[in-house]
């Protein structure tokens, strides 16, 4: 598995495991374990501003009928 592969992995199952590690030993995470934090900080922030975005328009559909 390449490093790609597997910051993507991580990106989208959100590893908790790295999470904890982060909150228990900050200092003893990798790069590359900081990166795929880092991307999946990104894609939930994404994810979360589709949904508003989508529900903001469902809201401004039902309000026009």
């Amino acid at each position: 598995m390449t490093n790609q592969e597997r910051h993507i992995i991580t990106s989208v199952w959100n590893d908790m495991t790295l999470r904890k590690k982060l909150d228990d030993d900050p200092y003893s995470l990798s790069q590359d374990e900081l990166i795929s934090l880092q991307n999946n900080d990104r894609l939930n922030s994404t994810m979360e501003h589709l949904l508003k975005d989508a529900l903001i328009k469902k809201a401004l559909v039902k309000s026009r009928n």
